[in-house]
């Protein structure tokens, strides 16, 4: 006799079906046992360490060749073209401290959206993705960090006694100071 004999229907042999896989799922990790990550990029400015939210980044790009703009603050390098589209280009290091270290050459862009535009934060080095687990998420920034830089900055990541804060595209697009761009 076989085994689907032994039901008298089959809305009988899908309930011992059922309770079958679930008996054996028991092992498998359940949506509260999943952890969350978060995934950025990791730059620096000025000699600190930062991430950058990827939802954030649009892309990471060589500097490209700048034409000058007239009647904007120094922090305004030019207008770029990456493919095309124009995107004004931004020494995100004399924004916010007035200064660039001695010697501290850009490397790289990071592209970010500004609505519907596109906007180039030039930043000594991109060290690359990072991934954290939400987890490692600390409110505490790390010690001595620059007050001027402490408006653009949500939170920090830890891991391995290494906290590195975390760097808000979106608050230093929305503050007024970055907005003011004439002389």
């Amino acid at each position: 006799m076989s085994a689907v004999a032994d039901f008298d229907t089959p809305f009988a042999l899908l309930s011992r079906l059922d309770r079958l896989c679930r008996e054996r799922a028991a092992g498998l990790p359940t949506s509260e046992q999943v952890r969350e990550d978060w995934t950025g990029v990791e730059f620096r400015l000025h000699g600190i360490d930062l991430l950058a939210a990827m939802s954030e980044v649009a892309e990471i790009i060589a500097v490209p060749a700048l034409t000058r703009i007239p009647g904007v603050k120094p922090w305004v390098l030019g207008m770029g073209n990456m493919r095309g589209m124009l995107l004004p280009v931004i020494d995100l290091e004399r924004f916010i401290f007035g200064e660039r270290i001695a010697g501290s050459g850009y490397r790289r862009m990071l592209v970010v959206r500004m609505g519907d535009a596109l906007c180039g934060l030039l930043v000594q080095e991109v060290h690359g993705m990072r991934h954290y687990w939400v987890d490692e998420k600390v409110a505490e920034l790390p010690e001595g960090i620059d007050g001027r830089l402490e408006p653009y900055l949500e939170h920090a990541f830890e891991r391995e006694h290494r906290r590195v804060p975390v760097f808000s595209v979106e608050k230093l697009l929305e503050s007024e100071a970055f907005m003011d761009v004439a002389t």
